[in-house]
């Protein structure tokens, strides 16, 4: 059926408004006999739920006679709003596109002939040049911001008309006034209608409102329902497949906010945590695809300085459907032009150069193609040999290497007429020249240094390295590796340096040897197949074990896991530094990686190497005492990490001791054995003069804290005196909260500084106090026990002051509501002991650190109903030193993140929002689900796609 119009917009922003000139143009002029004039289609209420979605898009877009955008900044940027304004460009006339200005900025300049782009807004850059004459548009921001709507208002009824007239082929006026008259004779109608439908509504609304309700209710449990299957579903796919499991975790909670769902986000967010990109998903089914040797060609390539990635695959995505080689902006996150190439059958040589300008492709028949990747053009065709005239296992390229600078390709392969021997070619990629040419004796890899001046070639059978110098165009023969046995290996090179990586093809070992002493530097068992070397030699690999990427140390140990697939890694590749690592997997899947945590969890730098025990979460400083003195830091805003705030002539006891730091760290306070100081950390000279008190009772296995108050003057103390309030200018004690005989082990404040909360040690009465302003605390609760009051070592108070959390030594987590003071969550945590404990800045999620001999983690909860929403493990933490100290640190971060600090020194930020979880896993993958899960999990139901914008 053909479409009279379709519309397209940002979802993000303007939903509502695309909805009512959808409305307005159906009911336009419409005569009272009939229901619908105009067709124009708009995807939320136009699409059957059991269609794919940009396949349907497609269709609808095929049937539209006119196109109409509804301009925004936020529609000009969506990626799906590109692909609608692009096919239509390249399939119909401009003439075609009516534009209505929603929000932004519109200008047209007579003069050019175009849109004024230092003006314009509201519009891509993709139609510029596009009109010969000013198109029609309408300027709605004005109806938009008021938020009328209605037929009845000349402004919006205007805009509506100037539309729709180009649809019915007639002029604004005349449709204008035809409306008028169909609305007087509906009018005469409705009024004799009206006496007859009384009678009936009273009866009707009754009967109406509660069939209304019960649907409504049916509805949301069926929502609820699916939601749970989907969350159930994700969580299963979690470690198998994590690009799944982010896409079921979404749909998850777009059907329904379930705590079901919020756990599958949350084991998403886990999964998926060194994940930059999920640039194609698995089929599922490559076990009924047939290439050459019964193998689907997944392969990746990464430029040295990780600006681009290329990837192809015979399964999955674009690919399939003969798109080519796709090529990604790491540094943009956005994709480039594709390649209109074709790789050869079962795949085969996938290079970049060092500044991912230039790509070499093996195409079918021994064929090399160089392509231009900024520009998208295929520069020159390279025939090695026939090809054709091969055998089917003959006809691709044994080994091969593009030099860094794009200048050479040297490559082994057979030639008809000598299927028994294997030649080796050099060509100057420029020019297409064979510069030099022998036979290939023995099974070669190969691989250009990091200056592009010699090629190596390794015998994998005998272990001989020979070099070829492109200056001298010769050969030199570097000696056989001794210790290595003859027999047929896989062999990784790096591009420079002096090591190599073999993997025993029939035995499950690996090992990494140094080409110029010929020393073997590590082993270890297990398939290594897929491996990539660091360009220096030195630092982590990172290979493909099975279904997972992972990263190793310099002795073959594994360091982490990037990423797992539902199916065997089939082509690994990373840029110079390690920092991005891409991989390919049998069914067609495609993902990119951060290796140096710049994922959805985010490795901040600590070149100070500090550690969990010198980090007070407290006070947020974290120092390093010596006998010189005591160095100090802060953590940062952003990604930057440890920020050092300065030294103090003063060394610190381990024991007995607490810093603060000012907002801005321009001064801290230290208490050490009973005395007071304040410093100016930056020059490192003493404010003002110390203070000894003399009644300072240390408490055996008591933690001391110190906190600054808001006017960045007061400092609060637990002591034996009781909560002490003390002004560092003077050390006076301005205020004595409970004061007596009792102890208090926990002492807590929130992240605004305003609101301080205390527990009796002995009896667990809660005592909490807001700071007033005027230099004094207010107590706003005391209630009596907290389940997990005895013994008490770590608490958090949310940043707002809304709710308390601790954690007892028996590790049990208590969570009280400070507005009502009932407790609502008590749980057993995983690991007894000092553990930290914090909220999200909103105070809807709560973490608590743990640690094991064997592993360490966070948990998390609903800080709102209680409900226990899983685990994040860290990696296996390292022996601390000292028993006594922590291996785990937990503080909050920026906004609603939280800090990780462990034993080894290694600073991680994650995030405690959800809604940031959600945000991040659509970075990620914003793809829809497939029909087939469509149709299982949302039958008839409306569930839009969670992250089209």
């Amino acid at each position: 059926m053909e479409r009279d119009g379709f519309i397209s917009y940002s979802h993000a922003r303007d939903r509502e408004l695309a909805q009512a000139l959808q409305r307005g143009m159906h009911r336009l002029a419409r005569p009272w006999t009939r229901r619908q004039v105009l067709s124009v289609f708009r995807d939320t209420t136009s699409l059957s739920a059991n269609h794919d979605l940009w396949s349907s898009i497609l269709g609808e877009l095929e049937r539209s006679r006119y196109f109409i955008y509804l301009a925004s900044p936020e529609a000009a940027a969506s990626r799906w709003v590109q692909k609608e304004i692009r096919f239509w460009l390249d399939n119909r006339s401009p003439d075609r596109i009516l534009i209505a200005v929603g929000s932004g900025t519109v200008h047209w300049d007579p003069a050019a002939g175009d849109f004024d782009w230092s003006r314009t807004t509201a519009l891509p850059r993709m139609l510029e040049g596009v009109f010969r004459a000013e198109p029609l548009w309408v300027d709605l921001v004005e109806v938009r911001r008021s938020r009328k709507y209605s037929l009845r208002q000349a402004e919006f009824r205007s805009a509506v008309a100037a539309l729709a007239a180009p649809l019915h082929g007639r002029g604004k006026d005349e449709l204008d006034s035809e409306d008028l008259q169909q609305r007087r004779i509906a009018l005469r109608l409705l009024r004799g209608a009206v006496t007859v439908l009384s009678l009936l509504l009273v009866t009707s609304l009754a009967a109406g409102g509660y069939a209304w309700q019960k649907r409504g209710e049916a509805l949301d449990r069926a929502r609820v329902s699916a939601s749970q299957a989907l969350a159930a579903h994700s969580m299963e796919l979690a470690d198998a497949d994590p690009r799944k499991a982010a896409q079921f975790a979404l749909y998850a909670r777009e059907a329904a906010p379930t705590s079901e769902s919020t756990r599958a986000l949350a084991r998403a967010v886990d999964a998926n945590s060194s994940v930059a990109r999920h640039l194609l998903g698995g089929l599922g089914a490559a076990a009924d695809y047939m290439g050459s040797g019964g193998a689907a060609a997944t392969q990746v390539a990464v430029s040295g300085d990780g600006s681009t990635l290329a990837y192809f695959s015979d399964l999955g995505g674009e690919a399939e459907q003969g798109g080519g080689v796709q090529v990604y902006d790491i540094r943009k996150g956005r994709a480039m032009k594709s390649l209109k190439a074709r790789w050869a059958l079962g795949g085969g040589a996938l290079e970049l150069s060092a500044d991912g300008r230039i790509l070499m492709l093996e195409t079918a028949y021994n064929r090399i193609q160089i392509w231009d990747v900024q520009r998208g053009k295929l520069l020159r065709t390279i025939t090695a040999s026939e090809g054709e005239d091969l055998a089917q296992a003959l006809r691709h390229l044994h080994a091969y290497a593009l030099s860094r600078d794009a200048r050479w390709i040297a490559a082994t392969y057979h030639t008809p007429g000598e299927e028994e021997t294997q030649h080796l070619t050099v060509w100057n990629v420029r020019t297409g020249e064979r510069v030099d040419h022998r036979r290939a004796e023995g099974d070669l890899r190969l691989s250009f240094s990091a200056d592009s001046r010699l090629l190596r070639a390794l015998d994998a059978s005998r272990g001989e390295l020979s070099t070829w110098n492109p200056r001298t165009r010769q050969w030199k023969s570097d000696g056989r590796l001794p210790d290595i046995p003859a027999e047929a290996r896989s062999i990784t090179l790096p591009g420079s340096g002096d090591t190599a990586l073999f993997g025993s093809t029939d035995k499950e070992k690996a090992e990494l040897w140094n080409l110029s002493t010929g020393e073997r530097l590590a082993s270890a068992t297990g398939s290594l197949q897929r491996a990539v070397l660091p360009a220096d030699g030195s630092g982590p690999l990172v290979a493909a074990q099975g279904k997972q990427v992972s990263v190793l140390d310099s002795k073959l140990r594994p360091l982490r896991t990037l990423g797992s697939f539902s199916w065997a890694v089939s082509s690994v590749a990373a840029s110079d530094d390690g920092r991005w690592v891409a991989a390919g997997s049998g069914d067609g899947a495609v993902s990119l990686f951060s290796a140096d945590g710049a994922g959805l969890h985010r490795t901040l730098p600590n070149q100070e190497r500090l550690k969990a025990g010198e980090f007070g979460t407290d006070g947020g400083v974290a120092h390093r005492s010596g006998p010189e003195g005591t160095e100090l830091w802060t953590v940062s805003e952003g990604s930057g990490g440890f920020r050092r705030l300065g030294r103090i002539p003063r060394p610190l006891h381990e024991q007995d001791s607490a810093i603060a730091a000012t907002a801005d760290g321009s001064r801290v306070t230290v208490v050490d054995q009973g005395v007071f100081s304040s410093w100016d950390p930056r020059t490192g000279e003493q404010v003002g003069e110390e203070k000894a008190f003399d009644d300072y009772e240390p408490e055996s296995g008591q933690s001391l804290r110190l906190f600054y108050l808001p006017d960045d003057i007061h400092v609060v103390t637990a002591w034996s005196r009781g909560v002490l309030l003390i002004d560092t200018r003077t050390w006076n004690v301005k205020q004595v909260l409970l004061p007596g005989d009792g102890m208090f082990q926990l002492l807590a404040m929130s992240g605004d500084r305003k609101t301080l909360a205390a527990v009796d040690s002995v009896g667990g009465d809660v005592h909490v106090w807001r700071w007033s302003g005027n230099s004094t605390f207010e107590e706003v609760l005391s209630a009596g026990g907290l389940a997990s009051a005895l013994r008490i070592p770590k608490a958090a108070v949310s940043h707002g002051g809304e709710r308390l959390a601790s954690v007892d030594a028996d590790g049990r987590v208590s969570l009280l509501d400070i507005r009502t003071g009932h407790v609502v969550l008590t749980s057993v945590v995983q690991a007894p002991g000092p553990q930290d404990i914090v909220f999200s800045r909103d105070a809807r999620t709560l973490a608590h650190a743990f640690t094991t001999d064997t592993r360490s983690g966070l948990e998390l909860w609903d800080a709102g109903n209680g409900e226990y929403l899983g685990q994040w493990p860290l990696e296996t933490p390292t022996p601390p030193t000292d028993a006594e100290e922590p291996a785990l640190r937990l503080a909050p971060g920026s906004g609603s993140d939280v800090l990780t600090l462990d034993s080894g020194g290694t600073l991680l930020r994650r995030s405690l929002d959800i809604a940031d979880w959600r945000a991040r896993l659509c970075r990620i993958v914003d793809d829809p689900l497939s029909k087939a899960d469509h149709d299982r999990y949302l039958t008839d139901l409306t569930v839009d796609a969670p992250c089209r914008s």
